[in-house]
């Protein structure tokens, strides 16, 4: 053996060994992927009433009684705003999010640039609101005598409402506007209003918000359909693409196609109708195309009904194209990033929209009523606590055999 092939064997030995020092843990440990927190986050009052909104982003918006910031997974603020709510409420639609407080007085609207038009202040409480993805502010204005007002505003018109219709006693028949769903491009829109007096009812009628398309209906609301649930209550209304709107009462999920005509009203068909044999508990809306729900207790007399905490993902045309059964109520659900995070008190899942377990995680604080929700990708996530909303990121990380695990 000569000089150069002994060099050569000696460099290949220590070569393997620095191999295998590299690839192979510690004596006593194992490799191993959890979330960790990454010491980025948010500190807040006990008593500040946080709400958090992502729209699939490391940027989320994070609203609490003194006013509403807009920042990163990195703790850079982009922006702070000012304002003062005893109790805030913040409810988004993608990169637009409104926030109030219960029958508050005035409505913020925002975008990822700061205010997206002037506050907008009543003279009467606001019962409900809610906004869209293109920026339409839905709300319910309670009057003294019982009666209610919907409007609608945009940054085009926030002076005046784009919209307003007056729900007043009609003969001792007395409704509640339980929830208002604007379509993107601002033609139409859907109210359900709830009929306590006999048998319970709700009836979602779909109307026109501009008073040109109401002139070639004939009716002075503009409203060309209506729809009538008897014994149920809607719980979510949701416009989709193509002119669809989704409707989930207690019974049933139902899809809705709206189609346009230049010569008549719009008129509108049941695509379908899927029946429920659970509650809800919670109901997610994803882009165009997904419906996401999770069931609570079994409806009486249902005899096919899927366990509690069960993820039923759906597309548009009534396919479920996922489930995963969470095994008990689920508290949490969220969506961002084409990935569900579900979760039942400290204990977190994410599964893909084919309903593919991803990962489970046990948070080490409590979460009961804070917000746990996808940031810059679905293996980073902020989870809310008592007075902190830490980031939590995927990593590998070294672990003693004898430490538990997530």
């Amino acid at each position: 053996m000569n000089r150069i092939t002994k060099i050569l064997i000696f460099l290949g030995i220590i070569a393997a060994v620095m191999v295998v020092q590299f690839l192979m843990p510690d004596i006593g440990q194992t490799q191993h992927i959890r979330l960790e927190a990454t010491g980025h986050g948010v500190s807040f009052g006990f008593d500040a009433s946080p709400s958090f909104h992502s729209n699939s982003s490391g940027d989320f918006f994070f609203a609490t009684r003194d006013g509403i910031q807009f920042r990163s997974s990195d703790d850079t603020q982009h922006w702070h705003s000012a304002f003062t709510f005893n109790n805030p409420i913040m409810v988004g639609r993608g990169n637009i999010v409104a926030v109030s407080e219960p029958r508050g007085r005035r409505v913020y609207v925002f975008n990822a640039n700061g205010l997206l038009f002037p506050p907008i202040s009543f003279d009467h409480p606001v019962m409900t609101f809610s906004v869209n993805a293109t920026g339409f502010l839905s709300v319910v204005i309670q009057y003294p005598n019982g009666n209610h007002r919907i409007q609608v505003f945009n940054s085009n018109s926030f002076a005046e409402p784009l919209y307003s219709r007056l729900i007043a006693d009609e003969g001792g028949a007395l409704w509640y506007p339980t929830a208002v769903e604007v379509c993107s491009y601002g033609r139409y829109i859907a109210v359900a209003l709830l009929n306590l007096n006999t048998v319970l009812t709700t009836t979602v009628e779909f109307g026109y918000i501009n008073d040109v398309d109401a002139i070639g209906v004939g009716d002075r609301l503009g409203i060309f359909a209506s729809e009538i649930f008897h014994r149920q209550i809607v719980s979510a209304m949701r416009f989709k693409s193509d002119n669809r709107i989704i409707v989930s009462t207690t019974s049933y999920i139902m899809c809705f196609q709206l189609t346009p005509s230049n010569h008549a009203p719009t008129t509108i068909d049941v695509a379908w109708r899927r029946e429920l044999q659970n509650t809800i508990d919670h109901i997610a809306f994803y882009g165009g195309r997904y419906i996401v729900y999770v069931t609570g207790d079994r409806n009486v007399g249902a005899v096919d009904a899927p366990p509690m905490g069960t993820v039923t993902i759906l597309n548009v045309n009534n396919t479920a194209e996922g489930v995963f059964n969470l095994g008990r109520r689920a508290t949490h659900l969220s969506i961002g990033h084409g990935a569900v995070l579900v979760g039942a008190d400290r204990n977190f899942h994410a599964v893909n929209m084919r309903g593919t377990h991803l990962w489970e995680h046990n948070a080490l604080f409590d979460t009961r009523g804070r917000q746990v929700i996808f940031l810059d990708n679905t293996d980073t996530i902020l989870i809310g606590g008592a007075n902190r909303a830490e980031v939590h990121e995927r990593r590998r990380v070294q672990i003693d055999d004898f430490e538990f695990l997530d």
